[in-house]
């Protein structure tokens, strides 16, 4: 039963558990109205919610600042908290208040930015394959659509993403809901200058640019032989991909679709567009 998660007695662990019953505690901050204080961009922190991202921050390279736990899930992850990290516990039923929504499994992690990699080293590392495939997306409006597309990333076993500075940032608390966690895991480049970023893509790296358009004039998905080294450019929700970013573009593939259907969903495309260029049968080692 749900209240016999808890234990009377705390369990050991290598954190330093601190009991807080002060929702203005300063030590809280970072946790507080989640929903409406998601500006995490600036910030030299951001927050995980539940067990499984608490888990998937524990083996990323982003340090654990520390962890809120209520006194009901305790012993669920006391033992996990990386030694010296503080870990925060407040009664179950103050939670809710402290976060501003109904948090179910009690658990909820900081941790401390890194620098995204640089663009030329995560094509430098491109391997055969999969791997040696880039999603770009210049602009995205919706952060469920950026952790959809990271998500994909990862079950196709893609080099990484690459996000424009009008992209969600990749470690707010809907990118980080919706991918699971994927941020943590999948090479993510943020880029503020994505322009010039591309060129030395090309240039150094022998990567092919394949702009995803509507046009049927463009080679439909289901023709498109990719290249060894490919980044695919995909459009905004609302406009698709800007004519310039299309004429920096190598290639223009299409998703065949019936005559009068309206334009996929961003993350929907990007799913259709990755399993095509990963299979076997149409990617052939070189």
């Amino acid at each position: 039963m749900e209240g016999d998660v808890g234990t009377t007695e705390p369990p050991a662990m290598p954190g330093i558990r601190i009991l807080i019953d002060d929702l203005d505690d300063p030590r809280l901050a970072i946790y507080c109205h989640l929903k409406t204080h998601n500006l995490t961009r600036g910030a030299g922190q951001f927050v995980v919610e539940g067990e499984k991202l608490f888990e998937r921050l524990l083996a990323s390279r982003f340090p654990v600042a520390s962890v809120l736990v209520s006194d009901r899930y305790e012993a669920v992850v006391a033992a996990q908290v990386p030694e010296g990290v503080p870990l925060y516990v407040l009664p179950h039923a103050r939670v809710e208040a402290l976060v501003g929504f109904n948090l179910h499994r009690g658990v909820l992690a900081c941790g401390c930015r890194r620098p995204w990699p640089e663009l030329d080293e995560l094509a430098a590392s491109a391997q055969p394959g999969p791997g040696s495939i880039l999603i770009v997306c210049p602009q995205l409006d919706n952060p469920e659509n950026l952790g959809a597309i990271l998500r994909i990333a990862d079950v196709f076993g893609l080099l990484g993403v690459v996000a424009g500075p009008r992209c969600p940032d990749p470690l707010s608390r809907r990118v980080l809901r919706v991918s699971m966690g994927m941020a943590l895991r999948v090479p993510v480049v943020v880029s503020y200058d994505l322009a010039s970023a591309l060129e030395p893509l090309r240039a150094r790296r022998s990567f092919r640019l394949a702009a995803t358009v509507l046009d049927p004039a463009a080679v439909p998905l289901d023709r498109y032989e990719p290249p060894a080294r490919l980044a695919v450019l995909l459009g905004c929700e609302a406009h698709g991909l800007d004519p310039a970013w299309e004429a920096q573009c190598d290639d223009r593939i299409t998703i065949p679709m019936r005559p009068g259907a309206e334009s996929l969903n961003v993350a929907v495309a990007a799913g259709i567009v990755a399993h095509h260029l990963t299979r076997p049968t149409t990617r052939p080692d070189r």
